[in-house]
């Protein structure tokens, strides 16, 4: 369970037009929507109307929208964030069926540690998986990578410009050759650098090893 509301479902961050009415196109019965809705039943008549406005945009990025929204999510948008990143881990390292099935153990390992310390998890995902990418060479400019992405998927600004700032980080502290986990806690600037270079710890010698 996540310790934290998603800022997307929680009221405190709506406004007036978060909320709107929709006539029933069967009876024509009022049916009051919150952003969130999907669809819903109408009162009157049972006919279920669809949301004309359903505006849930971190559900189009979010590796956890079903958690959210249930299987309504699914089909919001073809990728995901967490997808996008799978697959250009597997483009890029030539997919070698090993180093697929490390990279996504990884990323829900990053996901268990995120949950259990309340880090945010798109951003340390990210950052796990292009730091995989770099430390081999695959990719020679995080940022321009990054920037590619952002544009090419249309991925939100703030998780990309936090991905960057952990990579950087990760990388200024040498946090990828600490040796231990002790060095790892010690070095490390922040949670959320710790829980990448613990992954890269306990996964990261296992990329790129002879199948």
């Amino acid at each position: 369970m996540f310790t934290q509301k998603c800022p997307g479902q929680d009221m405190r961050y709506w406004t007036a037009d978060d909320v709107h009415e929709e006539r029933c196109p069967n009876c024509g019965e009022i049916v009051e929507f919150f952003k969130t809705d999907i669809r819903l039943r109408c009162r009157n008549c049972k006919t279920r109307v669809a949301n004309p406005r359903f505006n849930m945009g971190c559900a189009e990025w979010c590796a956890h929208a079903e958690m959210c929204l249930g299987a309504g999510a699914r089909g919001i948008k073809k990728k995901t964030f967490r997808a996008i990143l799978e697959e250009e881990f597997e483009r890029l390292s030539g997919k070698v069926p090993e180093n697929s099935k490390i990279i996504k153990e990884m990323i829900s390992s990053a996901e268990n540690k995120c949950r259990h310390e309340n880090a945010d998890m798109l951003s340390v995902v990210a950052a796990a998986v292009i730091l995989a990418l770099v430390k081999p060479g695959l990719i020679n400019d995080a940022d321009q990578y990054l920037d590619r992405l952002a544009e090419e998927h249309d991925l939100p600004g703030e998780v990309i410009k936090q991905t960057k700032t952990l990579v950087e980080g990760v990388q200024a502290g040498r946090l990828l050759e600490s040796g231990s986990l002790e060095n790892i806690k010690s070095k490390a600037a922040n949670n959320m650098e710790k829980i990448v270079a613990e992954l890269f710890f306990e996964h990261g010698h296992k990329f790129y090893q002879p199948v």
